[in-house]
């Protein structure tokens, strides 16, 4: 994945982690910030 891939999945997953919270469902909105933060991760050792 590009970084500008990762960049929009993580805004996109971001989005969808905040709905997840509103509506409710916790556990959708916590495995959703595990794919964030692996995501972030992989970012940062790009850098």
């Amino acid at each position: 994945m590009s970084d500008d891939e990762l960049r929009r999945a993580i805004r996109v997953l971001r989005e969808r982690a905040d709905l997840a919270r509103n509506e409710g469902r916790e556990d959708d909105a916590a495995m959703l910030e595990r794919t964030i933060l692996d995501y972030q991760k992989e970012m940062s050792q790009r850098l």
